[in-house]
């Protein structure tokens, strides 16, 4: 009797453990964002997503924090960087002052860095000497320079600064909302659709119901592709991002030969600020080669993390201004050209957007 019992209670417990899990399933499908059912209403919704990502984007329009990035490439102990920095954002500027500094065992120079339309400033102090001081254009900047002087010697400027990347990529890293950008020079919205993302499937990551897009290229292989998951419950985010590709050349250390599968992920989260600003608190990007049998081999992981920050919040111009001495020379462009104090005022406030002139006045 006692073991009929037992029998009964463990096909009760048995049940209910089967009907939660088959209910907790239904609940989650009923979450997933719904999938179009033909071209049209994909078109549309796609359009959809890619407009919801650009009106969020809008909702944290300032910040002030500090930010921490990691680099590490296992099996080289020598080649890290770690970076700590304060950053502050408005619509048009950033300030990032990096206070501490490593790569490759070695202190770093003290670095402030100033974004602006018209291009960005670098101050770099190392413990002994003056600071130096380096400007690049904008290519907004220089197509304002090629209009009004209409001279071989600004068309050249211009050249040269489209061959610029803007910031060192381990500067520009510890601005978040830069960070792991999957283009250079665009927002995202407009790369997934030049890119001809499509919506792949909808499934859950992290526990936050996400659509999957994916990009393939006529001219790559079948197993090479791009997707991105967006999240509509985090103000469409996206939470992850996976780019698969084959190696173009062999590595110079020989590990990595001409056609090994190469993997990219960046994996993001965020913290909710008011009602609707999403901003990044932490997140790593990682890139792996794949063996024949789908195993993954790490070769470089960059994490990033955000630190006491408040957002939306109103930065006094003055921010974004710095003290430059009147005997210095600041180097503009990627040709080297010296300009003196005046002379670079004199430019900067002739082409200068709406914000700051850059440096004080007196």
């Amino acid at each position: 009797m006692f073991s009929l019992n037992i029998k009964m209670i463990r096909c009760v417990i048995a049940s209910f453990v089967f009907f939660v899990c088959l209910a907790t399933a239904f609940a989650q499908e009923e979450l997933l964002p719904v999938l179009p059912q033909n071209a049209i209403e994909a078109e549309n919704d796609l359009n959809m997503i890619l407009l919801g990502m650009r009106n969020y984007d809008g909702s944290v329009l300032s910040g002030e924090g500090e930010c921490l990035y990691i680099f590490r490439q296992p099996g080289i102990p020598d080649n890290y960087s770690t970076w700590k920095a304060r950053l502050t954002f408005d619509p048009w500027h950033t300030r990032m002052e990096f206070e501490d500094g490593i790569s490759n065992n070695k202190q770093t120079p003290s670095l402030t860095v100033l974004s602006t339309p018209s291009g960005t400033l670098e101050i770099v102090s190392a413990k002994t000497g003056e600071p130096s001081y380096y400007f690049r254009r904008s290519s907004q900047a220089e197509n304002l320079l090629l209009k009004s002087r209409r001279s071989s010697q600004a068309e050249n400027l211009l050249l040269k600064s489209q061959r610029e990347t803007g910031l060192d990529a381990s500067r520009s890293w510890v601005d978040p909302r830069r960070w792991l950008r999957i283009a250079d020079g665009q927002d995202l919205p407009t790369y997934l659709k030049e890119r001809n993302f499509r919506i792949l499937k909808s499934e859950f990551f992290n526990g936050f119901p996400c659509y999957v897009l994916e990009a393939k290229q006529p001219d790559q292989p079948e197993s090479s592709f791009e997707r991105i998951w967006v999240s509509p419950e985090l103000g469409l985010r996206y939470l992850q991002y996976e780019n698969r590709s084959l190696s173009e050349a062999d590595s110079q250390d020989g590990h990595i030969k001409k056609g090994t599968p190469i993997l990219r992920r960046v994996r993001l989260s965020y913290g909710l600020y008011g009602e609707d600003a999403w901003f990044i608190t932490n997140g790593s990007a990682e890139t792996f080669r794949i063996d024949s049998d789908g195993t993954e081999h790490l070769i470089s992981r960059a994490i990033i993390e955000t630190q006491n920050f408040i957002v939306n919040h109103e930065v006094p111009v003055e921010v974004f201004t710095v003290d430059i001495p009147d005997n210095a020379t600041i180097q503009v462009g990627a040709e080297g050209e010296n300009l003196s104090k005046e002379e670079f005022r004199q430019w900067y406030g002739e082409i200068h957007y709406k914000g700051v002139k850059l440096i004080k006045d007196q």
